[in-house]
C-alpha cells in the first residue's frame, strides 16, 4: 500500500501530486522546526532542505522531538535528516549544519524552494530569514514566541501584521518595518500572555556558540505548545502548496 494513501484520500490526488513536487525549507529544527518537519515528511514534501547549527543537550529533552538522552551532543540537522528518511525514503533531503546569517543566506536561499519556514529563536537571523526570502518573493511561515505559554487553544495564524500580544512578534514588526517590510508573511503566533512562574537559574543559561550572541536566559516551556505550533506551521505550508486547487 502506498503510505501516503490516506493523505491523498484526504486532499485528492493533484493536490498529493503538488505536495511530492515542492521544496520546502526549515530554518531551525528545535521544539518548533522538528514538529514542522516531522509532519511534513509524513505529508509526502518531495523535498526538505534542512537547516540548524545547534546540537542537541539535555534541555532539549522536554519538548524536541529529535532530542532523546541517546542523540545528546549530536546535530540536530543530521538527525533531522536521518528521522525523514525514515519515515519517507523517497524525500530529498539537503541538509545544512549552518548558523543563519546574512551572508550564510545567499547560499541558503536556493530559487527552487516553494515555502520558507521560520522556526528561528534569534532576533537578527529571524530578521534577516524573513526580509531575505521575502526579497525573493518566497512564501513564508514563521513562528513567533511558544515559549512560556501552555493553553493551545491560544495559538493563532494570520499574517503578521495581524499578530499581537505575543512580545516577540512585536519585536520582529518593528524591525520588519525598519526594512520595509509590513506584511505578506504568515504567522503562528498566541494571544496567551507569557508567564514563567519561577525565574531561571543562573546554571541553566542558554549557551550560544562563539560569534554567534550571548548567553540568553530560558524561557519555561512543555511539550505540546511547540508541538502545536510546529503542526500548525505545517498545516500553513501544506496549504499554500496546494493553493488554487
Amino acid at each position: 500500500m502506498d503510505q501516503f494513501a490516506r493523505t491523498e484520500q484526504l486532499l485528492g490526488s493533484q493536490a498529493m501530486e503538488k505536495i511530492k513536487k515542492a521544496t520546502v525549507a526549515v530554518f531551525g529544527l528545535g521544539a518548533v522546526g522538528s514538529f514542522a518537519t516531522e509532519a511534513l515528511a509524513r505529508t509526502g514534501v518531495g523535498n526538505l532542505y534542512l537547516i540548524d547549527f545547534d546540537k542537541v543537550d539535555a534541555s532539549n529533552i522536554n519538548r524536541q522531538l529529535f532530542a532523546l538522552n541517546s542523540t545528546i551532543g549530536r546535530e540536530k540537522a543530521k538527525l533531522a535528516c536521518e528521522r525523514v528518511k525514515d519515515i519517507n525514503p523517497g524525500c530529498n533531503v539537503e541538509l545544512h549544519s549552518s548558523f543563519i546569517n546574512a551572508k550564510s543566506l545567499e547560499d541558503l536561499l536556493s530559487e527552487d524552494i516553494d515555502v520558507v519556514v521560520d522556526a528561528i529563536d534569534g532576533l537578527n537571523s529571524k530578521t534577516n530569514l524573513i526580509v531575505g526570502a521575502r526579497e525573493l518573493n518566497f512564501a513564508v511561515v514563521s513562528s513567533m514566541g511558544a515559549g512560556g505559554r501552555t493553553d493551545i487553544s491560544m495559538i493563532k495564524t494570520g499574517d503578521i501584521s495581524e499578530t499581537c500580544v505575543c512580545p516577540l512578534a512585536r519585536v520582529v514588526r518593528q524591525r520588519l518595518h525598519r526594512r520595509g517590510l509590513y506584511q505578506g508573511v504568515r504567522a503562528v503566533y498566541s494571544i496567551e500572555k507569557p508567564l514563567n512562574k519561577q525565574p531561571f537559574r543562573s546554571q541553566d543559561a542558554v549557551d550560544v556558540l562563539p560569534n554567534h550572541g550571548r548567553s540568553r536566559p530560558p524561557i519555561g516551556t512543555v511539550s505540546w505548545v511547540p508541538g502545536v505550533f510546529g503542526l500548525t506551521i505545517a498545516s500553513e505550508v501544506i496549504n499554500i502548496i496546494t493553493q488554487n486547487l
